[in-house]
């Protein structure tokens, strides 16, 4: 398997496994998203959880 990284947008911090983000992102149009971490990386903005808590 691969191991694809997420980062967030904001501060391109690496996102780690069982965090809290947000994103923001159309809606699929297919029914089955194989790869999710991969849909993720290419059609939407990451938030890290850090970020969202010093914007409030």
């Amino acid at each position: 398997m691969f191991k694809r990284k997420l980062y967030c947008s904001n501060c391109n911090r690496e996102i780690q496994g069982g965090e809290e983000i947000n994103a923001k992102m159309k809606a699929p149009e297919k029914i089955i998203m194989v790869e999710i971490k991969a849909y993720l990386k290419k059609n939407s903005k990451i938030i890290c959880k850090n970020c969202i808590d010093d914007s409030k």
